[in-house]
């Protein structure tokens, strides 16, 4: 036996699919060509977005067609087709990312004034179509403007939907007892679609803030800040609150980034590398940020609770990539966003670091632990940091000034500088000027040699005098590759030599094994005037 609750549910989607339709006919479709002019790039923004609403929209009707047969099977054949095969209760997940996908089309829509732009190209044709509109939709003022009901027309019937989903879900779970083998399907969805009404709410209502906040803000700054992807979540003139030692005459709280406005000069910090650090009193505390650290001071505790609130749950949600779902802090207490992070920062103040591109770890605003760092001169370092600085083993790449390669340090860093024996490698020849060049130390009178001398002595079979062999042609290479800078050669480099070969039936001679033991007792030297790490 079917419940009634499961027959009501069955208007409910008849229902909404015919209103989706009659909806796409009447508003999405002649809404695309009445887009803004497509030539000006806020006209192509606003066509791709509602092109994106319509996407979304068709989405939602699939969906809600497929409900509808699983329920329609479910009455059909109620003795042998249970509650567990309606999508409603098997698919919520998906039905749920459906209704997502459209509000945040929709919202995006109002962010840029979709509906009130493709009004104006068209307005007698939309002043034709308001009786038709007001029919879709309930308690709505013939004097209101036609973007507004444009708006209201595409949103309205998806939250009265959403709503009746809850209220009949609710009674379905109330017939079917505690011990029904789908009752736990039935509290998920009911769950589900709670959040989802808590979610449309909060997304229409920071649409609502965003569209608004435009209009106070003077041209230039509008065209900087004013983003389809951009959600106000706090504006300091409704919760004042000062900053220091930056005098900002107006903080905005994005939902990616944290800006402040001074003047015609507009700073903004990504919210992935924003640390929250709270403060010793009631009314303040401290943002990091890989160049500045600011206090944030509200007039009263309540204010400074709100800010710092809000700003750690969108540092915490900006690391995870999205949105909280069901809403913004949904919880007692916001977590802590972690200390250490991985992210992308490119330097602007003045210093060794201007300019430089920094991808890799990070601790409290500065670069710790394994990370590139790269300047646009061609600079490039690997390795590790602590506290902002090359600390540890790192790899140094340096340009040449005249030929289209790279000189390579290979060495121990501590607090930003070369600490302790190093190598220097590059990929063509190494020579005395060379290695004078790049290193900036003198060779001095040492000599390498530049080819063994003929291996020869008595005679030698077995497996010793081939073991002997090996051995030898091994030292020769190392030696050979080894300069008294520490600067290796590649084993194809111009000027580079390959030992001999060896026989496996002769043992080495005298000679060679005193030329050997030489070479080997030579030692590389620290480059002590090595280039700095910012030059």
């Amino acid at each position: 036996m079917c419940n009634p609750e499961e027959a009501a549910l069955l208007r409910l989607e008849e229902v909404f699919s015919a209103t989706l339709a009659h909806v796409n006919s009447l508003v999405l479709q002649p809404l695309l060509p009445a887009a803004p002019d497509p030539s000006d790039p806020w006209g192509r923004e606003c066509l791709r977005l509602l092109q994106q609403l319509h996407k979304s929209s068709q989405q939602l009707w699939e969906v809600t067609e497929e409900s509808l047969h699983s329920l329609q099977e479910r009455l059909r054949y109620p003795d042998s087709t249970g509650l567990e095969s309606l999508l409603l209760l098997r698919g919520a997940d998906r039905v749920l990312q459906a209704h997502i996908e459209y509000i945040e089309s929709y919202t995006s829509c109002m962010v840029v004034q979709a509906f009130q732009k493709a009004a104006k190209r068209r307005s007698e044709y939309w002043r034709g179509q308001r009786k038709a509109l007001r029919q879709l939709l309930s308690g709505v003022s013939s004097e209101g403007s036609v973007g507004a009901s444009l708006g209201q027309a595409l949103h309205q019937p998806l939250a009265h939907h959403v709503q009746q989903y809850v209220l009949l879900l609710l009674s379905l779970g109330d017939t079917i007892g505690e011990h029904h083998p789908t009752r736990e399907l039935v509290v998920n969805a009911v769950t589900l679609f709670g959040n989802l009404q808590s979610f449309m709410k909060q997304e229409l209502d920071q649409a609502v803030a965003t569209q608004a906040l435009w209009h106070t803000l003077r041209g230039r700054l509008r065209d900087v800040l004013c983003t389809p992807a951009h959600r106000l979540l706090q504006d300091s003139q409704d919760v004042p609150v000062t900053v220091a030692p930056l005098r900002a005459e107006r903080v905005l709280l994005f939902d990616d980034a944290l800006v402040l406005l001074q003047g015609h000069n507009v700073h903004t910090f990504d919210l992935k590398l924003v640390w929250v650090d709270p403060g010793q009193d009631g009314c303040t505390f401290h943002l990091l940020t890989p160049e500045e650290e600011f206090s944030f001071c509200a007039k009263d505790s309540q204010g400074q609770a709100v800010w710092q609130w809000k700003v750690t749950w969108a540092v915490h949600q900006a690391l995870h990539g999205k949105k909280d779902f069901p809403v913004l802090g949904a919880g007692l207490e916001p977590s802590q966003p972690p200390d250490c992070r991985c992210a992308e920062y490119t330097f602007q103040a003045e210093g060794r670091l201007c300019q430089a591109t920094y991808e890799g770890e990070w601790c409290r605003g500065r670069p710790h632990g394994k990370g590139t760092l790269k300047w646009p001169d061609g600079r490039n370092h690997v390795g590790n940091f602590c506290q902002g600085l090359e600390h540890g083993f790192g790899i140094r790449l340096l340009p040449q000034a005249s030929e289209d390669k790279f000189d390579c340090y290979k060495c121990h860093w501590r607090e930003g500088s070369m600490c302790g024996y190093g190598i220097c490698t590059a990929p063509t020849r190494c020579t005395r000027a060379t290695s004078r060049r790049a290193c900036g130390t003198d060779l001095g009178s040492l000599r390498v040699v530049r080819r063994p001398p003929s291996p020869s002595g008595t005679r030698a079979t077995g497996r010793g005098a081939r073991g002997a062999a090996m051995a030898l042609r091994r030292m020769v290479t190392e030696v050979s590759a080894t300069l008294a800078c520490g600067r290796l050669v590649s084993a194809t480099a111009q000027g580079s030599w390959s030992p001999r070969q060896v026989s496996a039936t002769r043992a080495p001679s005298r000679r060679t094994r005193r030329w050997a033991r030489a070479s080997s007792s030579l030692k590389t030297t620290p480059c002590m005037r090595a280039p700095s790490p910012g030059t």
